[in-house]
């Protein structure tokens, strides 16, 4: 093993690539997903936000498993390569999948590989150093966090073209096809890794031991308050914001001439990413170094402060929206700026963190525990959208040109409001190609007509008028709306992550932190732990 304090581990290239080509595959789908369930599926939105939400869910709680896995039995190097087979074969089956059961499949398989995989590939990093290059880790794991941006940007870039343009098919295998490569690159480099073999029955002992508990402990205290920033932040990767985009009365125009996808409109995170590493690396923090000691809780707690404000801009964005107002992709933009500065604050500094903080033997463990915050995250966004769902009474509909459909109470809505339709309803919604669907998925209230308590329907992307035939079955027909109306979907976000934040300012103050790593030539049989 290549001991030069100055020289970069043989294996981290290795790594590096793998996890770009895996974050290649895991950002492009999950960039199309949500646009795949609603346009495709005819999903409602908070349907498939919440769908979305549980498989992002999975996919950073099985961690958990994968780092038992790992730490006490397989070791590292072969649980990725067992967790990276169900990946691949995920992927395939999502790509030839054709209805929402076949995908729920897919998608597990997915969770299960991408899930199993994290805590291993990302404390591998670590592995690869000792103490007398252990200076090197801080730009190794930005490294890392680099090769994660520049999958997901071209994936981002990529997949949301592949999708209208060749069908879920190919949109979908393009990024199965990147995760057998990464599956291929990491095996190549199998000669190069230096290698912390499982610790068995040990590592229950390091676990449950005292030491081991009160690791668990604290770092699960902060962890619960990251769990809310990454309740943010997933929803700008593939989810509300990605809707707030498709619609039309947000001007996607970057420059005249260049008119970037709603989807697409994500890859300005790993734009910023890119951009802002080395800009607070180099230049922020140690600037902020003159005026505080800059600390990692000190860190991440800006951070979420500022991952707060960039969804009250987005409210503003859809307050706009909603309103009937043509409001230009700039300002979005800018609220992605925001949430990737809150990005670099708490994620990189987090995972940096994670991984000293953690005995030798738990560092995959205490990773697991990392990403789980980001499980918990998604599961708070699933449920928010779960629960603000409303049954409404439809009493009947008038079909046609124009689609109006009578309310128990149509006094209650708003115009632009979200009404959800589902169930076999007896009406078809026809296309501008002459083909139609069953009315089903998201549209939004164009007309109120509270004299005859009935709405008019209007597109959600286009906010035309919905075109109809067939007769309105209330007995069958499932209809909804939402508790959050527009803009206070985002503000609720905004209030709970801002309340975590004053919450975690005071913790922080009393938060003690230890330091572990891993001494030259030591394979695991000892710790070296440094305390400040």
């Amino acid at each position: 093993m290549n001991t030069n304090a100055n020289r970069m581990p043989a294996g981290i290239p290795y790594i590096v690539i793998n996890e770009f080509a895996e974050r290649f595959c895991y950002y492009g789908i999950n960039a199309i997903l949500t646009v795949y369930m609603v346009n495709f599926l005819h999903f409602g939105d908070a349907q498939a936000t919440t769908w979305q939400s549980l498989f992002k869910s999975g996919a950073y709680f099985f961690p958990v498993l994968g780092a038992i896995v790992s730490d006490v039995f397989l070791g590292k190097f072969r649980t990725i390569m067992i967790f990276s087979s169900a990946y691949v074969a995920g992927c395939a089956f999502l790509a030839i999948s054709d209805s929402p059961m076949s995908m729920a499949l897919g998608l597990f398989l997915i969770a299960l590989g991408t899930g199993g995989i994290k805590p291993c590939v990302s404390t591998n990093v670590g592995d690869q150093f000792t103490a007398a290059n252990s200076h090197l880790i801080e730009r190794a794991f930005s490294w890392f966090y680099i090769s994660i941006n520049a999958g997901s940007l071209i994936s981002i870039t990529l997949c949301p073209i592949l999708l209208p343009k060749y069908g879920p098919k190919v949109a979908f295998g393009l990024p199965g096809v990147m995760m057998a490569t990464a599956v291929v690159v990491f095996w190549l480099g199998r000669s190069k890794y230096a290698v912390v073999p499982p610790a068995g029955k040990a590592w229950l002992r390091d676990v449950f031991s005292r030491e081991g508990l009160g690791v668990i402990a604290r770092l699960a205290l902060i962890y619960l308050f990251v769990a809310f920033f990454w309740s943010l932040w997933e929803q700008s990767n593939g989810q509300t914001w990605v809707l707030q985009a498709q619609s039309d009365l947000m001007d996607k125009t970057l420059i005249p001439g260049v008119v970037i996808l709603p989807a697409q409109i994500q890859v300005v995170n790993a734009l910023f990413i890119l951009l802002l590493v080395p800009v607070f690396t180099y230049g922020i923090y140690p600037l902020m170094g003159r005026f505080f000691t800059v600390t990692p809780l000190r860190k991440m707690g800006i951070g979420m402060f500022l991952v707060a404000s960039s969804f009250v801009l987005v409210a503003w964005i859809e307050q706009r929206i909603q309103s009937g107002i043509v409001t230009s992709v700039w300002w979005q933009i800018m609220a992605y700026a925001i949430l990737t500065a809150a990005e670099v604050l708490v994620s990189i500094t987090a995972l940096e963190f994670s991984y000293k903080q953690a005995p030798l033997r738990m560092k995959s463990f205490i990773m697991a525990l990392f990403l789980l915050s980001t499980s918990v995250g998604n599961l708070f966004t699933a449920a928010v959208n779960d629960f603000m769902v409303k049954p409404v009474t439809a009493l009947g509909a008038e079909t046609g040109a124009q689609t109006w459909v009578q309310l128990a109470d149509a006094k209650a809505f708003e115009i632009g409001q979200k009404i959800d339709f589902g169930g076999n309803s007896g009406v078809n919604v026809m296309l501008d190609d002459g083909e139609s669907h069953p009315l089903s998925g998201t549209y939004l209230i164009g007309d109120i007509d509270a004299g005859a308590s009935r709405v008019r329907l209007v597109d959600a992307i286009s906010r035309q008028p919905v075109v109809s035939s067939g007769q309105f079955d209330a007995a069958e027909a499932t209809v909804s709306t939402y508790a959050l109306v527009g803009p206070m979907y985002f503000l609720f976000f905004a209030a709970v992550m801002t309340v975590a934040s004053i919450i975690f300012v005071f913790v922080a103050i009393f938060y003690r932190e230890k330091t572990f790593v891993r001494a030259d030539g030591e394979t695991g049989s000892e710790l070296a732990a440094e305390e400040h």
